[in-house]
């Protein structure tokens, strides 16, 4: 809470919650004032944000977001992993967001980029916008990267490699989310693996030839076991051996 105080001035948050949804007040150290920020939230749904409302309290700004249904990012990965499509998909929210946030005249440097305030739904990620206060967009964005790798799955390659490079590459100064976002979209493309052509295979030439090698094997065992009988055949042989009476046996050999 410290930082978030240093950084962007907010003392105190808190999730109210009740039976008709769930609000996220956030309090900041300085005086409210309704500007055209305040003015353009409230009166559009500008997409990738939280709806806010602002108000004065005992000489403090208040700004209420609605969360109802959602869950913040810290609380998302407390446990578990972050795929390297996870983390894409975050940027490409992100991007997203910024890109509205443009449109509308208003300062991405408000946006809190911060796990705790930060919301995911049914894979959509929603942002709060801060009016009271900003920092570097870009800065900011690194320091969430701290929290990438922290949630890394480093049983997954492709989790490790995308955590890496967008913590190396968001070190440089003056870096393009977007060119490192095509970067990883390339990493993360699979290579076409070179698919040799599969011959047909034909079980009913397999079917024959099996029969054939088990043929012979047959007949090669018929031929061992035969060999005996023919030797004992030829050596007992006379002269009439075609008639059985030619046939001389002795019955030491039996």
């Amino acid at each position: 809470m410290e930082e978030m105080e240093r950084e962007y001035g907010i003392r105190h948050a808190d999730v109210r919650r009740g039976l008709d949804g769930a609000v996220l007040v956030l309090e900041g150290s300085g005086e409210y004032a309704e500007d055209y920020q305040i003015r353009m939230l409230e009166e559009n749904a500008v997409r990738g944000l939280l709806p806010v409302r602002g108000r004065g309290e005992d000489g403090a700004s208040v700004y209420e977001y609605e969360v109802s249904g959602k869950i913040s990012m810290k609380t998302k990965y407390r446990e578990a992993k972050m795929s390297g499509k996870e983390m894409l998909q975050f940027i490409s929210d992100l991007l997203g967001v910024i890109q509205e946030v443009n449109s509308h005249l208003l300062c991405p440097d408000r946006l809190l980029l911060d796990p705790a305030y930060i919301f995911w739904e049914d894979g959509v990620y929603s942002f709060c916008y801060w009016p009271a206060g900003g920092r570097n967009i870009w800065e900011a964005f690194h320091s969430l990267t701290e929290s990438f790798v922290q949630w890394t799955d480093y049983r997954d390659d492709e989790s490790v490699r995308t955590s890496f490079l967008l913590h190396r590459e968001t070190m440089r100064e003056n870096y393009s989310l977007h060119k490192i976002t095509k970067k990883l979209e390339e990493m993360q493309q699979p290579s076409a693996p070179e698919q040799e052509e599969a011959l047909p295979y034909d079980t009913a030439e397999h079917d024959w030839i099996a029969r054939q090698e088990a043929g012979s094997s047959i007949m090669r065992e018929t031929e061992n076991m035969w060999h005996p009988v023919r030797d004992f055949l030829r050596r007992h042989r006379k002269p009439g051996w075609r008639d059985w009476d030619g046939i001389y046996i002795d019955e030491e050999e039996l």
